[in-house]
Parts: structure tokens; C-alpha cells; sequence
């Protein structure tokens, strides 16, 4: 008697006797089609400025690396698929953190989320308060010894933080950049 169905793999044997090319075509649509969906092409990110108010870049972190800095920091909350960061001193206390999303309704739900875990964790920062400057509506909160801004722009969540002696100087510069 012939077995039909493996006892592992409950598919009829008579399913792999396809002829070769038919089995060829096959196998390469699938292959084309899985490796199709799965390379979306990330969101570009901008460059970032050399220096803001007095403070000059010293390094950044780009792509994987800076996304999985992000994902460390805050989970899976942003979804973010590009990500760069910059630090503007050596002890990188005074960092800028750019994501970049598909679209512009993702990075407004994106920045949502990251006030809503602000606001509904003890996560070690202030309230946040919301200022109109430059045109954008900016969000501040202050945690760890710095102050914190952050905003959107089209598809861009940019958070800044900063030593508080040169928060406002540097803020100001950062809204005046063209990303």
C-alpha cells in the first residue's frame, strides 16, 4: 500500500509530481512574489545640520544601528523604518533623533503614541506642554537633566534634547532647518 500523506508533512505526494519546467515557473513566482512584499524601500532621511546654536555635530548613528537604538529606548511605539541619529557633544547629552516614516499620517500617530506613553508612564519626565513656535507645534517635557522637544514635519519626528543652558538657542536653530 502507498502512503499518500508523510506523517510530517500532510501534503499528497501527487502535489510535488509537477513537470520540471511547470515546477521551475512555479517555484520562481512564489519566490519573486514573498521577496516583492518584503522589500519596501525605507523612507529617506535627511542630513543632518553641523551645528546647532554653539554646538557642533561630533557623530551620527545611521539606519539599523540608530533603529535599534530607538527600538531599545521605546519598543515598538514609533514603527519607525529610518532612523538617524546625531549627538552634538562627546558625552551625548545634547542629541538630535530623526525618524523617518511612510507617510504622514503614520508619523501623526507615531507622535501620538509617544505623548501618550509620556503622559501614562512614570517614565522620569515633566508633563508635556505644547508651544507654537516657527509655525509647528512643538512638544516639551524635561527628564534626566535635559530638556526635550520634539515635533513633526510631513513624515519626520524630530526629538532634540539639550542641556537646559543651551536649550532655547539651539531649539530656535533646529525649527529654522529645512529638513
Amino acid at each position: 500500500m502507498v502512503r499518500l500523506f508523510n506523517r510530517y508533512h500532510p501534503v499528497p505526494i501527487s502535489f510535488f509530481a509537477i513537470p520540471g519546467r511547470s515546477a521551475l515557473f512555479i517555484l520562481f513566482v512564489l519566490t519573486t512574489g514573498i521577496i516583492s512584499c518584503n522589500n519596501k524601500t525605507a523612507p529617506p532621511i535627511p542630513a543632518l545640520p553641523e551645528v546647532l546654536g554653539d554646538l557642533e555635530l561630533k557623530e551620527t548613528v545611521v539606519g539599523v544601528k540608530a533603529n535599534k537604538f530607538l527600538y531599545r529606548m521605546h519598543g515598538a511605539i514609533t514603527g519607525s523604518r529610518n532612523s538617524i541619529i546625531g549627538y552634538y557633544s562627546l558625552d551625548k547629552k545634547n542629541a538630535l533623533y530623526v525618524s523617518a516614516f511612510n507617510d504622514d499620517e503614520q508619523a501623526s500617530r507615531a507622535l501620538e503614541k509617544m505623548v501618550a506613553k509620556i503622559e501614562h508612564t512614570k517614565a522620569g519626565f515633566t508633563p508635556v506642554t505644547v508651544d507654537k513656535q516657527e509655525g509647528r507645534s512643538v512638544h516639551r517635557t524635561e527628564g534626566m537633566g535635559l530638556h526635550h522637544f520634539f515635533y513633526r514635519k510631513d513624515n519626520l519626528i524630530l526629538w532634540w534634547q539639550v542641556e537646559s543652558e543651551r536649550a532655547e538657542g539651539a531649539l530656535t536653530c533646529l525649527l529654522k532647518e529645512n529638513f
